[in-house]
């Protein structure tokens, strides 16, 4: 399988002319550099006469029902800026297949580097605590953002989260592996029962809120950006918490690293309940104290990236990867779903 397998071919001189008459200030396009990172949507690096932009673009071939909705992550993009929340200006989005054969937009290209992995190896160890502290401190400004201010009150559907959401990924994963997985079963029937009932303030979900989706300033904990918005949506803000504590319970050697069996303290890193306690502490969500039992959301957050696993493998097997990565997240899909009950059945975070 080829690094890149469904990425759509560019037609530069196509897409020059293109912006000449939507987005004039991009001048001839010099180079076009396709980036590592993400199994979702295809991203290049353009060097053009108007400087450095990033394009992004939906893989090519069949897609899942609302899956790589690119149009959900520009109007969210749009919305934010100018907000407390980081975010790189979008210049244009494109419908027109008649261009690059898919939808597609052109933003900003924001300078900085990201953090591949949660143990932060390139990081000193006395700055690692600041920049997790910093992730957390942007996840809380994420959601408190006034949504009627920003347009976004009808960005998804108020209550019932995962109780939606639970239904939804099941659907995607039993559409990409019919036959299913027993790990992915067994995690399944686990959470149905738990599934929380009481109320929780409706906030702006990043949905895939992870270190690596953060631009930081190089050599500093500042955040510049917030990357990949293609899962956003309105719901229960301990589904975003979840996800960034969540992909920590993975095996350090996974191609998602995380930090299971990881001595925080000697890296400098904070325990998971102090990740808690500072985002809880700067959200100051009623009927949520800083000793809220987490263990639903990060299994649920695994779940679901074990859904999303399965639709990788799904797309591998079709030869409609976006990146060689997708055949190796695919066939390890029971690992996210293993973890998840081994959250479940542990004690709550520490």
């Amino acid at each position: 399988m080829s690094a890149v397998v469904s990425a759509p071919p560019l037609d530069l001189p196509r897409l020059e002319r293109h912006f000449a008459t939507h987005v004039p200030g991009v001048g001839r396009v010099l180079e076009a550099t396709r980036l590592v990172g993400g199994n979702s949507n295809p991203i290049w690096r353009l060097r053009a006469e108007g400087g450095l932009y990033i394009l992004r673009t939906q893989p090519a071939g069949a897609l899942l029902k609302s899956a790589h909705a690119l149009d959900r992550e520009v109007r969210v993009i749009q919305a934010l800026h100018g907000t407390a929340v980081p975010v790189a200006r979008i210049h244009h989005l494109c419908h027109d297949p008649g261009v690059i054969g898919v939808q597609f937009y052109l933003m900003d290209c924001v300078d900085g580097e990201v953090h591949r992995e949660v143990a932060l190896p390139e990081v000193p160890r006395e700055q690692r605590a600041a920049i997790y502290h910093a992730a957390l401190d942007t996840l809380a400004t994420i959601h408190r953002t006034d949504l009627a201010a920003t347009g976004l009150s009808d960005f998804g559907r108020p209550g019932n989260y995962f109780e939606r959401q639970l239904h939804r990924w099941s659907q995607q994963y039993r559409t990409a592996l019919p036959e299913g997985l027993p790990a992915v079963d067994a995690l399944i029937d686990a959470l149905t029962p738990l599934v929380p009932q009481g109320h929780a303030p409706t906030v702006l979900l990043h949905g895939d809120c992870r270190l690596d989706n953060l631009m930081f300033e190089r050599g500093t904990p500042r955040v510049k950006a917030v990357l990949d918005w293609e899962l956003s949506t309105l719901g229960h803000p301990l589904a975003d918490l979840g996800q960034f504590l969540g992909v920590q319970e993975l095996p350090p050697d996974y191609l998602l690293p995380g930090l299971a069996g990881v001595d925080r303290a000697a890296l400098g890193i904070p325990s998971q309940r102090e990740m808690a306690r500072r985002y809880l502490g700067a959200m100051g969500l009623d009927g949520l104290d800083t000793e809220t039992d987490l263990r639903f959301f990060k299994a649920f957050a695994l779940f679901r990236q074990a859904a999303m696993s399965a639709g990788l493998l799904r797309r591998a097997r079709e030869g409609t990867a976006v990146a060689e990565s997708a055949l190796a997240f695919g066939e390890t899909t029971e690992v996210f779903a293993e973890v998840g009950l081994a959250v479940l059945a542990a004690p709550d975070v520490h």
